[in-house]
């Protein structure tokens, strides 16, 4: 265990990235390729280039085989993209974003309160159907015992890596990876992976 999280939630968010990279090179490579990349602007402009502001939705997740409980997880969330975004001239769009969740976490019979609020990536490319988030976040975990499983206190911290599509206008479906743990401030600190599949609609 690192100072902040485990390896492996980073691994998986660095693996959807590269996935995402990946699907756009064959069509976006002799685009990029002619243009400078030197041109690339940061801008304030995103309304107009990026057009979300606001979306919401909701999250269905399943724990791994890491802890002693089996969870799950009913999330709701609503995202605002804030007034800044790098895109450079190949297409692509880096979009920041606050993402505020608010979910019931239950195992062995209990069910706590599990919320968040912080920043997120989004990656997207006109014209394309998939995007890519990253973000880290700091969590408040009402209760931190469930059956046999202590996940020590009630402050957390939560990462994810989420690939989605986009198959209608202000509509996505995605996966997410979602790692919480605690960062060593207490022990034990066993952390919790959860697998959510998740639904967004784009509201303004």
């Amino acid at each position: 265990m690192n100072l902040l999280i485990s390896r492996s939630p980073w691994i998986v968010c660095l693996l959807l990235f590269a996935l995402a990279m990946g699907v756009a090179a064959a069509p976006a490579g002799a685009e990029a390729a002619a243009q400078d990349a030197s041109q690339a602007e940061i801008s304030s402009k995103d309304n107009a280039t990026y057009r979300e502001k606001f979306d919401t939705g909701f999250r269905y997740g399943l724990s791994d085989q890491r802890n002693e409980e089996y969870f799950r997880k009913y999330e709701f969330f609503f995202n605002w993209y804030l007034p800044w975004a790098w895109r450079p001239k190949s297409g692509w769009i880096l979009a920041s974003r606050l993402d505020f969740t608010g979910a019931a976490l239950n195992a062995a019979g209990t069910t706590g309160f599990l919320g968040s609020v912080g920043p997120t990536l989004a990656v997207r490319r006109a014209g394309w159907i998939v995007g890519i988030d990253l973000g880290i976040s700091p969590a408040f975990l009402s209760e931190d015992w469930y059956g046999r499983e202590d996940l020590s206190g009630h402050i957390q911290f939560m990462t994810h890596g989420a690939i989605s599509l986009f198959p209608i206008k202000n509509l996505s479906i995605g996966y997410e990876f979602q790692h919480v743990s605690n960062a060593d401030i207490e022990q034990p600190n066993p952390g919790l992976n959860m697998h959510n599949i998740r639904i967004s609609y784009r509201i303004w």
